[in-house]
């Protein structure tokens, strides 16, 4: 992550972004190959949210153009190319600016425009009451077979909901179901319905599953998928739900406190709705989790990262404690949520999903 960077200096704020934003990261979130090198590569005069708004434009025009032709396949791909770099696009404010509002409009936009399009997926946008208003997710599946077995994937500080397309698609080609869910604190769920992340947050989780059952009827096991601070998520959800059956932790504290970059502390205030760093550091402590008095049934796979900058081993073994039916996975020069393994992680995840819930 980042040292606080001066608005005067565009050459430290680009290296912070690019800290943030590798390229690595851009591909596990479905940017094209050569989008990703033009943003990572951007003159640093260039203002990082307009370069990758330009790559998301030019995509939405190569997919409209062939969905005028009938080329429907292509159309899906660009937009969902357009919606990645879209969600780097609005990666580059911190906080709910109204720039970064409009422009997840933008993206939730393209990533409708895919799915209305798909006819392998079934991708289905769902407004999850809760509380005093809702949790955005999407729903996602073989569009050819019954909903088999659903998975719900959760987000951190700054990748939600569409980020992780990739790996709901690899889900349900397995024959499996998946939930983008943002959680509160995230995504179209803080910046339109105004939820935060607290103590409360695996009610959330509940509301999902009572959603899928609803629309689906599928009475057995679920899996819950959580990257960053979102495996902290994944496992409260897992310890307070005992519908969850498997659980994966990918690169997460189970003890989170506010980091000492600029980046992860302003990122951190506006998921929690807080003002101070002692207020944020109040909150994350209501969201720990001690297997000396939590514990789940559900199987437990933890991935790590040798070269993880933000989480240690030691941090992520605490997950593992937690169940009587623990794995670990360990990259040894793999980054933050392996992002450097995306292809070779997905699957992974994906076979150890199947193997734990059978499949449609």
């Amino acid at each position: 992550m980042d040292a606080p960077v001066s608005a005067e200096d565009p050459a430290k704020l680009r290296a912070a972004l690019l800290r943030a934003m590798p390229m690595s990261r851009m591909l596990d979130y479905g940017m094209d190959h050569g989008d990703a090198v033009h943003l990572a590569n951007a003159a640093v005069s260039e203002p990082w949210h307009e370069v990758a708004t330009r790559l998301a434009e030019a995509q939405s025009t190569r997919a409209e153009a062939a969905a005028d032709r009938g080329d429907v396949e292509t159309a899906v791909a660009c937009y969902r190319r357009a919606t990645a770099s879209l969600i780097f696009a609005q990666m580059a404010f911190n906080t709910d600016h109204p720039a970064k509002r409009a422009l997840y409009v933008r993206l939730t936009r393209a990533y409708q425009a895919a799915a209305e399009l798909d006819t392998e997926l079934r991708v289905e946008r769902l407004s999850i009451p809760f509380r005093q208003s809702h949790c955005t997710a999407w729903f996602v599946s073989r569009s050819d077979a019954r909903p088999g077995p659903t998975v719900v994937i959760v987000g951190g500080q700054s990748g939600w909901g569409p980020a992780f397309h990739q790996q709901a698609e690899a889900l349900a080609r397995r024959g499996l179901s998946a939930v983008l869910l943002e959680a509160p604190g995230q995504g179209d769920t803080r910046m339109a319905g105004g939820l935060h992340l607290d103590g409360n947050v695996d009610r959330a989780f509940s509301a999902a599953l009572d959603a899928v059952r609803a629309r689906t009827g599928h009475d057995g096991r679920y899996g819950v998928w959580g990257n960053s601070l979102g495996g902290l998520l994944a496992a409260r959800a897992a310890v307070h739900d005992s519908r969850f059956g498997a659980c994966c932790v990918n690169g997460a504290n189970a003890k989170p406190e506010p980091l000492p970059f600029r980046t992860a502390r302003e990122q951190s205030r506006a998921l929690l709705g807080v003002d101070t760093d002692d207020e944020a550091a109040a909150v994350f402590r209501t969201l720990w989790l001690d297997p000396a008095v939590e514990r789940t049934s559900a199987a437990m796979l933890v991935l790590h990262g040798g070269n993880d900058p933000l989480v240690s081993l030691d941090q992520q073994k605490v997950f593992l404690d937690l169940s009587t039916h623990p794995t670990l996975r360990v990259w040894d020069d793999g980054d933050h949520t392996m992002y450097n393994h995306s292809a070779e992680r997905t699957e992974f995840v994906c076979d150890w999903f199947r193997a734990q819930l059978g499949r449609a």
